[in-house]
């Protein structure tokens, strides 16, 4: 029996099949997330891929978004980070490919390393929370209709997260192919 706080039952689909997580690098979660993912009934069932800053990098890109990145700072050290959503939309490809994923988890979390180093002063002065929502959902928006070649187009039900230092996990955001089903009410 977990002790955290999850999202209530019906906010998001619960995934079927295989899926993809897209989590950070940051070692101090691992074990709390690999919880939420037992909780939601995914061991063993899962394709698990870290970035640095989960979907941060993902949006060097995107317009609205890259003016919120200190470009500066990242291209002294880290000279790759504009082919990172190449990387990622690769590996997207695999996972269908292989496992036939439906599903992605983009895990984020707070405290993270990567915003605060390498968005702007401004950026975070909205607040780190504010700027998960915003990189969170701007990637599941982009591969809910995912590309797999020029012919196929795949959708992926895409659900955003945010997990806190304490283990407990903050639904942000889900684009679904179809809508939720209403749930019979909890017994108390």
């Amino acid at each position: 029996m977990s002790y955290f706080i999850y999202p209530e039952r019906g906010i998001y689909h619960l995934p079927r099949k295989n899926i993809l997580v897209l989590s950070c690098i940051d070692l101090r979660l691992t074990d709390n997330l690999l919880e939420f993912l037992h909780f939601d009934n995914l061991t063993n069932r899962y394709d698990h891929f870290a970035l640095a800053g989960t979907s941060l990098m993902t949006q060097a890109d995107n317009p609205e978004l890259a003016v919120l990145l200190d470009h500066a700072k990242l291209e002294s050290g880290i000279k790759s980070y504009k082919k990172w959503n190449e990387v990622w939309r690769d590996h997207v490809r695999i996972a269908i490919a292989l496992h036939d994923i439906k599903d992605v988890y983009i895990i984020e979390h707070e405290d993270c390393g990567a915003y605060q180093n390498f968005l702007t002063k401004e950026a975070l002065s909205a607040g780190e929370h504010s700027c998960h929502v915003k990189f969170s959902t701007a990637l599941a928006k982009q591969i809910h209709q995912f590309r797999v070649d020029d012919h196929t187009i795949v959708t992926l039900n895409v659900h955003c997260f945010l997990l806190d230092l304490r283990g407990n996990i903050e639904h942000l955001y889900s684009i679904h192919d179809k809508a939720l089903p209403r749930l019979p009410a909890r017994k108390k």
